[in-house]
């Protein structure tokens, strides 16, 4: 059996409630997909994207678990290699979410010019409101399941 050491993350990690919203900050290194140390409601590992970041004021980088909403706004801005994302001009803001249960702070990186809106479903997304086109979801369509033949799915 082949066995890989295990590449823990080392340093303090910023805690979206200790983050004031409006700071500028910027990512100091490149994004790395890690396994967290936290199972998920199945039992099952979860990935997180974590990266080194200063603060505006601080002289300490901290590690931080970019999420989706994040991600996608930097691959906007930036291009969707990490190493273009460092020393990037970034605003935090953080808003109070209910995730299990549990109200926390997320905090999300917003590239300058960059705008974060919320789209018909309550999900989150940073936009470059220039280029922005409308926030689209596939539209749902309830049917009965004894009534689906997936000879008439299109795709």
């Amino acid at each position: 059996m082949l066995y890989k050491k295990n590449q823990g993350v080392s340093g303090n990690w910023v805690k979206g409630k200790d983050v004031v919203s409006g700071t500028r900050a910027k990512l100091v290194s490149e994004t790395t997909p890690i396994t967290s140390p936290f199972k998920d409601k199945d039992g099952n590992y979860k990935m997180q994207d974590v990266a080194k970041i200063r603060f505006e004021g601080k002289n300490e980088a901290f590690n931080i678990s970019l999420n989706r909403a994040t991600i996608d706004g930097l691959i906007d801005a930036f291009g969707d290699d990490s190493k273009e994302w460092i020393n990037k001009v970034l605003t935090a803001q953080t808003e109070k979410v209910v995730v299990g249960g549990k109200r926390v702070v997320a905090l999300y990186l917003i590239p300058d010019g960059f705008v974060m809106e919320e789209d018909e479903e309550g999900y989150m997304h940073i936009v470059n409101p220039n280029k922005k086109e409308k926030i689209k979801d596939m539209p749902s369509v309830d049917y009965p399941e004894d009534e689906i033949n997936p000879n008439d799915i299109p795709f």
